[in-house]
């Protein structure tokens, strides 16, 4: 949905009631998201986890303990196990093989949002599978075989999806048992996973942008009882939410000191009930945020509308926490555990809690991707990322009548003369999780191992691969790094067009679009003296895939692939009608035929997508033959 209006405060609070009548009405007593909600067959794997955890380490926890674990946590369980329990599973000869969740025999552990963490540890359930699981995803005509997992999902290396998106990914250990189950509900595309953390982190987060939405276009029926601007999961009926005032074209202590805007922010909206005072607090740069989460999360919001958006949201988390008689009795402090963050001293300290942070860590926090870069870049080129004084963190959590919500982050700075909140974050990278049953047996994993090294390199292919990545990213000569990609890549090309765009139909016009994604992202990196400025390397995870050692170690990482696996990098395997197969050659392991570099660029936030690319000599010269957007 696109709002683009001009005008006066009846129009806005007009399209802001439009909107409120898009959302479901539920009734406002209860908060969802709980263990007495989820379905029977939902309800038994969490009460046979927490039963096998008791055993494990002789406590008494009880499965309506999951009504505390963590937003993010309750809301990837269901997503996932709704997903499967939704997916209906056929042989060959379309004989029913009953669902996909009767694939699971127990719940290791969840993972929601996950401090610090990849996005292949995020967003997705650890499980232990029927013996005969495996043998039925090969059966089935729902999953296919996908390319081996070469970067992530450590000791998890097997990978099975289905065809299309939103889809559902098994990556599995190579005893067939164990598995991490997540949903991909986004595809990478060129060049923007290369720069958006974003992208990748909340490819598995059913609650970012449009993934509810396209969550149901697949699978009917999931509740979406989590659409609360800053997370407390509530059932308002967003028609009785209602902004009684205009949002001020100043913040009202905005020009004072830091901890009397960050008071006055929250006193406005929690104590005072006029969260259209809090909303003047709100830079523009914050309406990403938006966007990404809450009610209107996936739609385009107009700057116009979008504090009258905000001021509604937060009207909707007065009517759940009730009045209140004193700030206290609202929120309580946060902790946030990182060495780059300085705590301050203030006066509100039983509040909300104070933190300097450098440049670096506020590109972390921005919810525009194309903000957080540039903002990055600005600071790596000035040399200013790790300085203090221009940004700064408030956290606190929101007292609810049986509770309290996650963490909560506001990133400050100011604007002209005013302090303004530029993005917000919940269950922010650097709070502590809280405890959870963890019945993994390590044992039964593989360990990701450091692979063996390889030495018979050819030592014109080392020369090749740098001097790719130098024309590229440093020396900013497009042509030459263009000319060592092969048409071979004419398929990665396809699988890697962003949505709608052509694709093209002569050889030319593939050098053409190679040719300007080259361009395109060596432009977006800028200017840097050194590859390590631009890249960092990926760590293989692969038994048969061997680290060469080379002088770019800091920027990118070469290994050497056997033939058998140098088609777990081509991009032509990856659908049920071209599944990824190991072939009977997999034990003869010919090396010194292909080689293969793993890097990302240095983003700020989440990981974005890893790039892989092969390498095959061509007419005696060294050309890249595959590339392949490898996400966490």
């Amino acid at each position: 949905m696109v709002i683009r209006l001009r005008g006066t405060l009846p129009v806005l609070l007009a399209v802001i009631a439009l909107v409120a009548q898009e959302q479901q009405a539920n009734t406002p007593t209860e908060f969802h998201g709980t263990y007495a909600e989820l379905k029977p067959e939902q309800r038994e794997l969490i009460d046979e986890w927490y039963a096998e955890y008791n055993r494990m380490i002789h406590e008494q926890s009880r499965p309506t303990d999951y009504d505390q674990l963590s937003l993010s946590t309750r809301t990837t369980y269901e997503a996932v196990t709704h997903a499967l329990m939704t997916t209906s599973l056929t042989d060959k000869k379309v004989n029913s093989m009953g669902n996909a969740l009767e694939l699971v025999q127990a719940i290791e552990v969840i993972n929601g949002k996950v401090p610090r963490a990849r996005g292949d540890l995020q967003f997705r359930v650890y499980v232990l599978l029927k013996p005969d699981a495996l043998q039925k995803l090969n059966d089935s005509n729902e999953f296919f075989r996908d390319r081996d997992n070469t970067a992530y999902h450590h000791g998890y290396p097997l990978s099975y999806r289905q065809n299309g998106l939103p889809s559902i990914q098994f990556s599995m250990a190579k005893d067939g048992r164990h598995a991490d189950i997540d949903v991909d509900y986004r595809s990478s595309r060129l060049p923007a996973a290369l720069f958006n953390g974003h992208l990748t982190a909340d490819n598995s987060d059913v609650r970012a942008g449009r993934n509810t939405q396209k969550h149901l276009q697949r699978w009917q029926g999931l509740t979406d009882w989590w659409h609360n601007l800053f997370g407390l999961p509530d059932s308002i009926d967003y028609a009785d939410a209602s902004v009684e005032g205009e949002v001020p074209p100043v913040p009202r202590e905005g020009d004072g000191r830091l901890e009397e805007a960050a008071r006055d922010f929250l006193e406005a909206w929690l104590v005072e009930q006029k969260p259209e005072l809090s909303a003047a607090y709100l830079s523009r740069r914050s309406f990403g945020c938006l966007e990404e989460y809450g009610p209107q999360a996936g739609k385009e919001v107009n700057a116009g509308v979008a504090p009258y958006l905000a001021a509604r949201d937060m009207a909707v988390t007065n009517r759940t926490l009730g009045k209140v008689a004193s700030l206290q009795n609202a929120v309580q402090p946060a902790s946030l555990d990182d060495s780059r963050l300085k705590l301050m001293k203030q006066a509100n300290a039983n509040a909300f809690t104070l933190y300097q942070v450098t440049n670096a860590v506020a590109a972390e926090f921005e919810c525009e991707p194309n903000n957080a870069y540039a903002d990055f870049d600005k600071s790596r080129i000035s040399k200013k990322s790790e300085n203090y004084g221009s940004y700064f963190l408030s956290a606190f959590r929101l007292k609810a009548p049986t509770g309290k919500s996650d963490a909560i982050t506001l990133l400050w700075t100011k604007e002209a003369k005013y302090w303004k909140v530029v993005a917000w974050e919940i269950e922010p990278e650097d709070t502590k999780p809280d405890a959870m049953p963890d019945t993994r047996r390590r044992k039964a994993v593989a360990v990701a191992t450091t692979p063996k090294a390889y030495s018979n390199v050819d030592l014109a292919f080392l020369h090749a691969s740098h001097d790719f990545l130098y024309s590229w990213l440093v020396a900013d000569n497009f042509d030459k790094a263009a000319t060592y990609v092969s048409s071979h890549c004419d398929e990665c090309v396809n699988r890697y067009l962003a949505e709608g765009e052509k694709i093209p139909s002569t050889p030319a016009e593939y050098s053409t679009y190679v040719r300007t994604v080259i361009t395109a992202v060596g432009r977006d990196v800028g200017t840097v003296q050194h590859l390590r400025d631009a890249l960092e390397p990926v760590q293989p995870d692969h038994d048969d895939l061997q680290l060469v050692p080379h002088a770019g170690e800091d920027a990118y990482t070469v290994v050497a692939v056997p033939d058998y696996l140098a088609d777990a990098f081509r991009c032509d395997k990856e659908s049920v009608s071209h599944p990824y197969k190991v072939p009977e050659t997999a034990k003869q392991k010919t090396y010194g035929n292909y080689y293969a570099t793993l890097f990302a660029l240095r983003t700020p936030g989440d990981h974005p997508a890893a790039l892989a690319l092969l390498w095959n000599k061509e007419g005696g010269q060294w050309k890249i033959i595959a590339y392949e957007l490898v996400t966490p």
